[in-house]
């Protein structure tokens, strides 16, 4: 985006598209106040708004005719969302009068705001920094109740503490070494155990963010897992069963399940995309909508992140069986044994005996998706699974973004040569150039040290009006 746009004055709908209470559009830049005293009667001079006041008024098109009863609300820079005089008028949430709303604040003299352009610019006046801007559009995004808390507590500025805390430290070791490699005659270069020292705790507190960045990454962006086995095993009454409510079509007719089925499943805050898939069986003689669903089933089990092998406990193993459990040792799976409310108990002992060949004894679980029974130990399992034994952690991690772990990984390399570097013969000269270099990988998080093209590629996938 061109710098020289950021002085417009740019206006946008701010709530989603449809139909609802309230729809809500903002404009922000230095006319904000002036176009807003020009839509809403009784006139006011832009100076005559007090701030952060919402004032009763009708939205009136230019020739004076009323487009709807609003409220309207002016802020004073920098005590807006942009840092900028910016304004709001709530209509009432229809998407016609939105468009016409909107369209009478471009006809003022606004501009069509670009996607994330409101937070693109309170992120350049300084009112949040780039990790409190991705935490933006993480929270409008959040699909697992973890994930929501992780992005408001990256909002408030948690994480960017964090990292300041850690960029003032590096700065001050790096300001040390570089003082004392330019003018070495002025100043004493830092001892190398004192140097040491100063780079281990740094390296400490790189750790602790990282420590489960990769329980955090899969809180953000979620998982997915797909119910696999044989027609009738009972795959569509175990996502019913787990969702809570009959998404799924179940008959006693083989092959109900034709296509994917895909619903979102929230277990304790961790967002699963689940799908329930058609039943695999020898493809001879059936239809082709048939035999294009047990293909997408065997895609979903080579391409899932947990596989959820469903067998029928009902009766005994049989070779139709083996080439699904062939796979479980492979694959991040847990073997579900249904029926379990009429399955007897010695061909229930048969299939554990087999399945424990393939599985370790926690991710083989006996369930009844018609009683309930075994399916919280189902949901736990699958969470277990997930985090790769992290489940037992209760607060939400502090890293989940993808930029900022990856960023973070090569600052704790460079920390970590630097601190080679201060006990070898080249010492604080070497040490510096690495310290830099991990000073730059720290602000590429929070935005200081961010090129151009990161920063437009992160706004430019935020929806207009945000």
């Amino acid at each position: 985006m061109a710098t020289d746009l950021l002085h417009d004055t740019i206006a946008a709908i701010a709530t989603p598209s449809g139909t609802g209470g309230i729809g809500i559009i903002r404009i922000s830049g230095g006319r904000a106040a002036e176009i807003l005293s020009r839509l809403i009667a009784p006139h006011r001079p832009p100076e005559a708004w007090r701030p952060r006041h919402l004032y009763t008024g009708e939205l009136r098109a230019a020739d004076g005719a009323a487009v709807d009863q609003v409220l309207a609300v002016v802020f004073a820079a920098p005590h807006s969302y942009t840092a900028e005089q910016a304004a709001e008028i709530h209509c009432h949430g229809g998407a016609r009068v939105l468009r016409e709303a909107l369209r009478l604040a471009l006809e003022q003299g606004a501009r069509l705001a670009e996607p994330g352009e409101f937070t693109l610019r309170a992120f350049l006046n300084g009112r949040i920094d780039l990790t409190q801007a991705e935490a933006v559009a993480d929270i409008i995004n959040a699909a697992g109740g973890t994930a929501q808390r992780m992005a408001a507590r990256q909002l408030g500025g948690g994480l960017a503490a964090r990292l300041s805390e850690l960029e003032d430290k590096l700065l001050q070791i790096l300001a040390a070494v570089t003082v004392a490699v330019d003018y070495p005659d002025d100043a004493d270069a830092p001892a190398p155990d004192e140097l040491a020292a100063a780079i281990d705790e740094l390296l400490g507190g790189v750790e602790t963010l990282l420590e489960r960045a990769d329980s955090g990454r899969i809180y953000r962006e979620g998982v997915s897992a797909a119910l696999i086995g044989a027609v009738n095993a009972g795959k569509s009454s175990l996502m019913n069963r787990l969702l809570g409510e009959e998404r799924a079509i179940v008959t006693a007719e083989a092959g109900t399940t034709r296509d994917l089925i895909e619903e979102r499943l929230d277990i304790d805050g961790l967002s699963i995309s689940l799908s329930d898939t058609a039943g695999l069986r020898e493809a001879e003689a059936l239809s082709a909508a048939e035999r294009l669903g047990i293909e997408r089933s065997r895609r979903s089990l080579r391409s899932s992140q947990i596989v959820l092998a469903v067998f029928d406990a009902a009766r005994p193993c049989c070779a139709a069986d083996e080439p699904l459990l062939a796979e479980l040792g492979k694959l991040p799976s847990l073997a579900l044994l249904n029926k379990a409310d009429i399955a007897e108990r010695a061909v229930i002992q048969r299939w554990q005996r087999r399945l424990l060949a393939e599985l370790p004894p926690e991710r083989v679980i006996v369930v009844s998706a018609k009683s309930g029974a075994g399916v919280e130990r189902l949901r736990a399992a699958m969470r277990e699974l997930a985090l790769g034994g992290d489940a037992a952690q209760a607060a939400p991690p502090w890293l989940g973004n993808s930029r900022h772990i990856e960023a973070l990984y090569r600052c704790r390399e460079h920390l970590r040569q630097a601190r080679a570097a201060a006990g070898g013969a080249l010492g604080v000269d070497m040490a510096g150039v690495d310290l830099e270099n991990a000073w730059q990988a720290l602000g590429e998080i929070s935005g200081k040290t961010a090129s151009d093209e990161v920063i437009s590629a992160i706004f430019a996938n935020f929806c207009v009006g945000k």
